[in-house]
């Protein structure tokens, strides 16, 4: 029961922060750009017998995964070192 009432919390502020843009009118994509994206499709599918693209997200997103995890320990260490210690 309380864990159903702080969901309804939740979704009723989420439903008040969302009503800005549910007033908005919907968008549309010129057709230039739709063109180009189904011309690069194409071109692109090419490459994709050659190497996937699935592998190529699979490593690329394995890469920024390390990248920021080094990143994220060098902050927290550097974070660490500016706390002063009781002496």
């Amino acid at each position: 029961m309380i864990t159903t009432a702080i969901f309804y919390i939740l979704y009723a502020s989420l439903s008040l922060v969302l009503i800005p843009i549910k007033v908005l009118p919907d968008a549309t994509l010129p057709v230039e750009l739709t063109d180009t994206i189904s011309t690069a499709s194409t071109y692109l599918a090419g490459i994709n017998t050659i190497v996937p693209f699935g592998t190529l997200f699979t490593v690329f997103a394995l890469f920024l995964t390390i990248e920021l995890s080094i990143f994220v320990y060098k902050l927290v260490m550097w974070v660490i070192k500016k706390i002063p210690t009781i002496n």
